[in-house]
């Protein structure tokens, strides 16, 4: 095997790869990342046993073949060279890369020994734009909290409906949901599917997107089938296993009615709680007042060791009974973290029901989170 690439194009595909692999100590060869060439490309291969990915870079071959070199090694190599080329050559088990002034040898491993990573098994999918899935999971996965006997709780529902795609998280203390529009994807589905993506999954697809390799475009494909589902794009596939469990009924936990709704400006809202939360102890508890006669929601938390503040808001628009109700103020910024406009609309109804949490204008995401008094 013998290529000639451009460092830099080389250092986004191994950092992106070495995220991938594992360190296994019953399989060391899960640490290393497969370097394959054909034609003229670099193929990239790395895998946990429960994600895998092949990413492509472009160059010069001289000599097509593989060999597999440890990850960290080679990305810590990679990332301490200047932009330059680089020329990559196997003999044997070892990897030879010279580039400027380097030369250097890379102990390394039988390809024989590497996992295969497998190809998705169905023609079905969905394309959609990079910029609208990563919004899309960057609103939800804020909602997700790593938990061992909830394995569904530690992903994030895909489920497409005759309305779109749904994006959904929860962690059974706030739900966010996510609907990407048909008219924003292009399909060949004839029905609708529903799968659970594991969130280490979603988290490397998060970081593949932000990543632009190349002259890459601006579609990535979701291939589903009911065991695996792939991400990919012009030079990235990421496949990954999925999650066997029934996802909780997240519709039932939407409240649609509200017998109070207030309208606040998001930058006054959200510099209140983060500085009324200093003064929520371990508890993060604030509690909000809403009167509706002066048109104003009054913030306060205090504990015993750190003091006490409070602060008044002027509402956009109130339409509540008076009403005193207590949130976790780091979730209730999550909320607001992950919702768009100026301005955001709260939907309440007792003090101890959950309130939903938009922007006054969005009709593409909600927010549902319940009050801390009745989070056990």
């Amino acid at each position: 095997m013998k290529f000639i690439t451009l460092v830099e194009n080389l250092k986004k595909a191994v950092i992106l790869a070495e995220r991938i692999t594992s360190k296994n100590i019953t399989l060391p060869i899960l640490s290393n990342i497969l370097i394959e060439t054909n034609k003229n490309q670099i193929h990239l291969k790395a895998t946990d046993l429960e994600i895998g990915a092949e990413i492509n870079v472009s160059g010069k071959t001289e000599k097509e073949g593989k060999v597999v070199i440890p990850a960290r090694t080679f990305s810590d190599f990679l990332n301490s060279l200047p932009e330059e080329k680089i020329t990559l050559e196997a003999k044997e088990n070892n990897l030879k890369a010279e580039s400027g002034k380097f030369k250097t040898i890379f102990q390394g491993y039988s390809s024989e020994d590497f996992p295969i990573i497998p190809q998705i098994k169905t023609d079905k999918f969905i394309e959609i734009e990079k910029g609208i899935l990563k919004e899309g999971l960057e609103q939800v996965i804020l909602s997700i909290s790593y938990s061992a006997n909830f394995p569904e709780l530690t992903s994030v529902l895909f489920k497409m409906e005759q309305e779109g795609l749904k994006l959904v998280g929860t962690d059974r203390y706030r739900l966010a949901v996510k609907t990407i529009s048909l008219q924003k994807i292009k399909t060949n589905l004839k029905e609708g599917f529903e799968v659970l993506v594991p969130l280490r999954t979603v988290q490397e697809v998060l970081k593949m997107l932000a990543e632009k390799l190349e002259d890459e475009s601006e579609i990535i494909t979701i291939s589903p089938d009911p065991n695996q589902i792939q991400f990919s794009t012009e030079n990235i596939r990421l496949i990954s296993r999925l999650i066997n469990a029934e996802y909780p009924n997240f519709k039932d936990a939407i409240p649609t009615n509200f017998e109070n709704q207030v309208i606040l400006k998001r930058a006054d809202l959200k510099e209140a709680i983060k500085v009324i939360g200093i003064f929520s102890g371990k508890i993060n508890e604030v509690k909000f007042k809403f009167n509706p006669l002066k048109k104003e929601v009054i913030l306060e938390a205090q504990d015993p060791t750190l003091g006490q503040s409070e602060t008044l808001l002027d509402a956009v628009e109130i339409k509540t009974n008076p009403l005193e109700i207590a949130f976790n103020y780091r979730f209730f910024l999550d909320g607001l973290e992950s919702s768009k406009g100026e301005e955001v609309f709260i939907g309440l109804n007792k003090e101890n029901s959950p309130a939903l949490i938009r922007g006054k204008d969005e009709n593409d995401f909600l927010y549902v989170l319940v009050p801390s008094l009745t989070v056990s």
